[in-house]
């Protein structure tokens, strides 16, 4: 850090924020490792679950996406916990900080900030999704079908990657540095070796001294007699104030990510890099996922006083379709309304749990982002002084939280979706437990055949919408031979297929 700046910097963080970094350094290698483990099985889990045939859906699309995007920020963090935290201490100074691993660590930066920023947006087009199902239901299918589920998350991939890959990369590069150690592998001193860094330093020391020597000639004359006065006091006290120097063992060099000679000439650049990051990455996601939250939760209330109305009142309604003269038709329509109602208020309440679940993402996904984008912004405005003194500190903290998100969705999903449970069950649920735990066949059965019957709909319906339409007249000569084949169609498209 800038020792000699220390004086003249604004203080934002004090010294408790030092000793929380210090001790929760030594255990974050830990948790971090044991919570990327989990969460590979957990994303692993999720993606076979979702990608079988009966969970196919516009809803269970994104969240494989998210659930790849999120495995493979775990692996990739796996080997970087391991290295730094883990074995960092026990490793060889030229191993720990050689030109490989530099290498590794331009990678980590840029793979683990795309892949983050991917499960970002991912998680706000699935608000938008929900909120669509939800807010919508005669849109969703038009809106948010599959085609154009799969163009998003493949954009989101594409766009996410192009947005960030290239500012990281202008801003960091790897340098080479000579670090003088003593007999216990301490640093010294570590002094650059790249040509742009010493160009750079040798330019702002010339500009320092020019200034130095500009303020010089003013207050000469000014101290001169303060010279003579202290020189008696100066020699009686000058012999003890020598101090021991360390000596040194052995120069190493090693290799560090550090600002590019671009980034060093033009501050605009790294502010802009924290602008992208607080704002794009972080704020603009949270502002969005909050609003949408805000709007799925009063759809949710709506929905449910309107459930309550149906509920309480079905003999009014009744009353008021006699009292019309409607004409009670021969297949018994009339009399199968009520059971319609109860299909509709039962595929509502199926609704109603996926929004919830899905909210809960939402929730906690803000938790765990919007402190990392508040903490961003504040670095861009209020300098490198806020970035060293609190940034940083909290850099580990804010790494484990970002993990726990990746990591809980599973946790989520077998909590609050039946068909998400049950289709775990079918996968990987023990033969032998049968014996003593008899599973309820009939119902792993039926949610099978739920999910091979609304994928049957949507291939019919993909079909029916790419073939032209037959004349009128044609349609109505084979409706009396096709009854019941419509019938059952169009109970079957009806179905949305929006639900977890």
């Amino acid at each position: 850090m800038a020792s000699g700046n220390n004086d003249t910097m604004p203080l934002y963080c004090g010294s408790g924020m030092d000793n929380f970094h210090t001790s929760y350094k030594n255990m974050h290698g830990y948790v971090s490792l044991v919570v990327c483990l989990l969460g590979t099985l957990a994303n692993t889990l999720n993606i076979i679950v979702l990608t079988r045939r009966e969970m196919i859906s516009p809803t269970n699309a994104i969240l494989t996406g998210l659930a790849v995007a999120d495995l493979a920020v775990m692996l990739e963090y796996i080997p970087y916990t391991v290295h730094d935290f883990i074995l960092g201490s026990s490793l060889p100074w030229e191993t720990r900080l050689g030109y490989n691993w530099a290498c590794f660590i331009m990678f980590h930066s840029i793979f683990a900030q795309v892949l983050h920023t991917i499960s970002i947006w991912l998680t706000v087009t699935l608000a938008v999704w929900r909120y669509i199902a939800v807010g919508y239901p005669q849109k969703n299918r038009v809106w948010c079908g599959m085609r154009t589920t799969i163009i998003t998350i493949i954009t989101a991939y594409v766009v996410c990657a192009l947005v960030v890959s290239p500012s990281l990369y202008l801003i960091f590069s790897i340098t080479e540095w000579l670090d003088k150690l003593d007999a216990q592998d301490h640093i010294i001193s570590r002094t650059p070796m790249s040509q742009f860094i010493i160009d750079f330093n040798k330019e702002k020391l010339s500009k320092a001294k020019e200034a130095e020597n500009a303020t010089v000639s003013v207050v000469q004359n000014a101290t001169q007699w303060l010279n003579a006065s202290s020189l008696a006091n100066t020699t009686s006290t000058s012999t003890s104030t020598t101090t021991a120097t360390p000596i040194v063992a052995r120069n190493v060099t090693v290799y560090l990510l550090y600002h590019s000679d671009m980034a060093m000439r033009n501050d605009w650049l790294q502010n802009a890099s924290f602008l992208i990051y607080s704002v794009l990455i972080k704020l603009i996601p949270c502002i969005a996922l909050t609003i949408l939250s805000v709007r799925l939760i009063m759809a949710l209330l709506e929905a449910k006083r309107r459930r309550k109305k149906l509920t309480s009142k079905p003999a009014p309604a009744a009353a008021a379709a006699a009292s019309n003269g409607s004409k009670v038709l021969p297949n018994g329509k009339a009399a199968e309304r009520p059971r319609k109602n109860s299909k509709t208020l039962e595929k509502e309440k199926q609704t109603d749990r996926t929004t919830r679940m899905l909210l809960a993402v939402l929730l906690l996904f803000l938790i765990t982002e919007f402190p990392q984008g508040i903490m961003g912004l504040l670095s861009s405005v209020l300098g490198d002084a806020f970035f060293k003194q609190c940034y940083l500190r909290l850099s580990d903290l804010m790494d484990v939280l970002a993990l726990i998100n990746s990591s809980i969705n599973f946790i989520l999903y077998c909590s609050m979706s039946k068909q998400f449970r049950s289709t775990f069950t079918l996968l990987f649920r023990p033969k032998f437990l049968d014996k003593w735990l008899p599973v309820a066949q009939d119902e792993l059965t039926a949610n099978r055949a739920d999910g091979l019957q609304r994928s049957v709909a949507a291939t019919q319906l993909e079909k029916s919408q790419a073939t032209p339409k037959r004349p009128q007249v044609l349609a109505l000569a084979s409706m009396a031979n096709t009854q019941a084949t419509t019938t059952t169609t169009t109970t079957t498209n009806g179905t949305q297929v929006t639900n977890l």
